[in-house]
């Protein structure tokens, strides 16, 4: 399964409470984001695999069985080819969407949804995640919502009553789209146009891994780790530069290479086992 939408619009924490749905309906379940540009807005994946035997796979989905769209804004082309032919697409949307494709269309209103419950992101823009949770629950695991509640409740806290209604309303509102004869279709990737290659790059590039850039020196903030950890290594599997390991049953954190981006705050499941501190010359 992969969700897609914009930084702020809460994608990540969509595919950690669905993993958590499945993991309380008695599956096995691997989750983990795909960041780009570290800013709000920008375009960000994350990816959910859930199985009754343990998952040995350990890298991102490049063709997907269900793809679910956070953002209002309609999806692209090469995101929609990812969808494998049968699969399901389910969309943050009041209207009908005109474009169909070898894949089955669900559409729910959820950022109408999160509007009227004052679901609202920093800016003040409806987060229709919850919502759309609730679509998915419907169609993948129909006996499934009083474990996403739960999910929710557990991750939420004072947070979680208002959430859990805008799920059990995208649960109520989801809703399947027929394909139409006037629907736009979408074109195979072989007729989509094939691009030109480059002989000569267009940007300077640089053949050096991450390893060889210390991208530490960037950071304002960095993280510290105080007796409250465990060494569960949560934050070291959702760490996007890898600066994060277990050494000898203790967690270790790799000042060169850490960019202070916060990620291993917000997914630490052991309150006040890591702090963010303001780095200083």
């Amino acid at each position: 399964m992969l969700f897609v939408g914009r930084g702020g619009e809460g994608v990540v924490l969509a595919s950690q409470l669905m993993a958590d749905t499945f993991a309380r309906a008695g599956f096995w379940v691997q989750s983990f984001p795909e960041f780009k540009a570290e800013r709000r807005g920008a375009p960000i994946s994350a990816f959910l695999r859930w199985d009754e035997s343990p998952i040995h796979r350990h890298y991102k989905i490049s063709e997907c069985d269900v793809l679910a769209v956070i953002t209002p804004s309609p999806p692209l082309p090469e995101t929609l080819r990812k969808v494998r032919p049968g699969g399901l697409v389910v969309l943050n949307r009041e209207v009908r969407f005109g474009l169909s494709g070898p894949f089955h269309i669900a559409r729910v209103p959820a950022s109408r949804i999160a509007r009227e419950h004052g679901i609202l992101s920093a800016e003040g823009r409806p987060m229709g995640n919850m919502a759309l949770l609730g679509s998915c629950i419907r169609l993948l695991l129909p006996d499934g919502l009083d474990f996403l509640e739960q999910a929710i409740t557990a991750r939420m806290g004072r947070r979680a009553p208002a959430n859990v209604v805008a799920a059990r309303e995208g649960y109520e509102q989801c809703r399947r789209q027929r394909a139409r004869a006037d629907d736009a279709r979408l074109e195979p990737a072989a007729e989509a146009g094939v691009r030109k290659i480059r002989l000569t790059p267009l940007y300077q590039s640089s053949t050096l891994d991450s390893l060889a850039i210390q991208t530490g020196s960037w950071s304002l903030d960095r993280p510290v780790l105080t007796d409250h950890c465990t060494s569960c290594a949560l934050c070291a599997l959702f760490c996007p530069e890898g600066a994060i390991e277990r050494d000898d049953g203790s967690v270790v954190i790799d000042y060169l290479h850490c960019k202070g981006c916060g990620i291993c705050e917000i997914v630490c499941p052991v309150h006040d086992a890591v702090r963010m501190e303001e780095v200083r010359a």
